[in-house]
């Protein structure tokens, strides 16, 4: 037989029909119907293989002229899911055979999966391969909504799980907080056995090792791990951090049992298989650091998930160089604070010689009066108590100096918070100056401090500011008709106030704006650096505090605000990290 004539078979024209003849003896076969019924055999009646549903009397074997031109249901005995549908009809120009015209009844798709049909087995020319090309574009069209509610839903988690991972990280005061935290989050989120961080080796740029900062749900199955990985170096291109060293960027490997790039696939032999992802994390141009995730039975979408890490290597780039910038900043002022303070400490140090002068020449004429007394006969036992009570007066005096010039001088950046009296804080700063300002007859009022008034501070970063302050008001004083100083001290509730005033005329508007700018001066070359009220104001804000100028005053006031209780207090530091 040609193709031409196969291809216009019957059975390729006709693919669920039969044809019979007047008795119903099948007598030929459309290969779809034979595909899905290969029970049915010519020379069998068609009552054999089908129950007949049909608006007759037909009896229990009807015969096809009894349902010549009705619509028929041919409802498969073999098969409960087919039902065949149509009429019968003359066949040809033979009045003995008739074509059972009919096609099979579809209701979805699904039933074609089921039946293993194809779209091969209808002809172009049926109704049913019209609506079969309907449902296959819904069901393209539903899978491509569902992919893309997938993926909108996946979109929505991992901007939710970034937003939140920057929201936890941005208030963490050092590197091991974000880190600690980022790994916590994203194991939850995403179900994996291990997070960890590597740092780079303080002896080499180019060598990773653990940081000993870990998150790990599976300690027992993983702990072979644990202890390959603390225990290594990873040079450049080495296992899952070095190929991120090297690389630059996210790596993904699908099972490291069979990456053969890994030291540690052996130590990670838990039977099935163990998908990582590699994390860089930069600081300008250098990778500072690796996170590396683990997860059995890794069944994550590849590239969605290579994506998510690269916006987490953005985004924790970005947290840790921000930190590193603000420590450097902070180190930075803690260096121009210091040099302030010894500037501070320069202006006052005559002033401080003069102070221990005094008792040490009282101690220079204590001992030559006990020794001319003694050579010639006439010390009596009053005479000594009398004078070693000098002595030790004096020697209170210069140890009192000494120790509160000692406390001013030495670095408290890493000290804690203390409960301080403020009465015995200005006493011992004013202690501090005031031989300088006797020298120039600046008097000072200090107005009544009780001596329950106390605040949590760093006793000597608020004497420097007080010392500051105090040091710019006798410059501003001592070429001045009248030279006065005026500190008060007020209880705000939860704040204390200290304000310092002097007889000065104030200061002019367009220098106002600027006083607390860093290294703005008005003093004359080498009588003043620019940072003391900058720093000042620092300080007080580190505090949780203030320092302000008073522009109210027809003298010049700055007021200082100091909390009575830090409710930051380990999170607020001069140098910090």
């Amino acid at each position: 037989m040609s193709c031409t004539a196969e291809r216009y078979s019957f059975s390729t024209l006709h693919p669920f029909s039969f044809i019979t003849n007047r008795a119903g003896i099948i007598l030929d076969i459309g290969r779809s119907l034979a595909k899905i019924l290969p029970q049915i055999q010519t020379g069998g009646h068609f009552s054999e293989f089908f129950a007949v549903s049909l608006p007759c009397n037909g009896g229990s074997k009807p015969t096809p002229g009894e349902m010549l031109n009705e619509l028929i249901v041919l409802a498969s005995r073999h098969n409960s899911r087919i039902r065949l549908r149509g009429q019968i009809a003359p066949f040809g120009d033979d009045s003995n055979r008739f074509i059972f015209a009919v096609e099979i009844s579809i209701a979805s798709p699904e039933d074609i999966s089921a039946l293993d049909l194809t779209m091969s087995d209808f002809r172009l020319a049926d109704p049913i391969f019209d609506f079969l090309l309907f449902m296959q574009g819904q069901t393209l069209n539903q899978r491509r909504l569902r992919e893309a509610k997938e993926s909108l839903q996946w979109t929505t988690r991992i901007t939710s799980l970034l937003l939140s991972i920057a929201l936890d990280t941005q208030e963490r005061d050092n590197e091991e907080a974000v880190y600690r935290t980022t790994l916590d989050r994203v194991c939850q989120e995403f179900e994996w056995d291990v997070g960890h961080v590597l740092l780079l080796a303080e002896d080499s740029s180019a060598t990773l090792v653990s940081s000993g900062r870990w998150c790990m749900t599976d300690c027992e199955s993983y702990a072979a791990f644990y202890h390959d990985t603390t225990s290594r170096r990873f040079e450049k291109g080495e296992g899952l951090p070095g190929q991120v060293l090297a690389r630059r960027e996210v790596v993904w490997i699908e099972d490291v049992e069979r990456d053969t790039n890994s030291p540690r696939r052996k130590s990670l032999a838990t039977g099935s298989p163990v998908g990582a992802a590699g994390v860089p994390i930069f600081v300008g141009d250098k990778v500072v650091a690796v996170l590396e995730f683990f997860k059995s039975k890794a069944n994550f979408d590849a590239s969605a998930l290579i994506r998510f890490f690269e916006l987490l290597s953005i985004q924790l780039s970005a947290v840790i160089a921000r930190q590193r910038a603000e420590v450097a900043a902070r180190r930075h002022l803690a260096g121009l604070a210091n040099a302030s303070k010894m500037a501070t400490l320069g202006e006052i140090a005559a002033g401080v010689a003069h102070e221990i002068n005094n008792p040490l020449h009282t101690l220079t004429l204590t001992s030559h009066l006990l020794q001319r007394l003694s050579n010639t006969g006439r010390l009596t036992q009053e005479t000594l108590q009398s004078q070693l009570n000098k002595i030790e007066s004096s020697v209170q005096r210069m140890a009192t100096i000494v120790s509160e010039l000692k406390a001013f001088s030495r670095d408290s950046t890493h000290d804690g918070y203390n409960r301080v009296p403020l009465r015995t804080l200005i006493e011992e700063t004013l202690d501090l100056c005031q031989a300088r300002l006797r020298s120039k007859d600046v008097r000072v009022k200090v107005s009544e401090i009780s001596e329950e008034w106390e605040a949590e501070c760093h006793p000597s970063q608020i004497s420097q500011v007080i010392l500051n302050l105090l040091n710019n008001a006798f410059d501003a004083t001592v070429d001045q008709p009248e030279r006065w100083i005026h500190l008060d001290v007020r209880d705000r509730g939860t704040s204390l106030e200290i304000a310092v005033t002097d007889s000065g005329t104030g200061i002019p508007k367009d220098v106002a704006r600027k006083i607390m700018d860093p290294f703005f001066t008005t003093k004359p070359p080498g009588k003043g650096t620019g940072l003391g009220l900058s720093i000042s104001s620092n300080i007080m804000t580190d505090h949780g505090g203030a320092l302000s100028l008073d522009q109210t005053s027809p003298h010049t006031r700055f007021v200082m605000t100091l909390p009575k209780v830090q409710e930051k207090a380990e999170a607020r530091r001069i140098v910090g990290g």
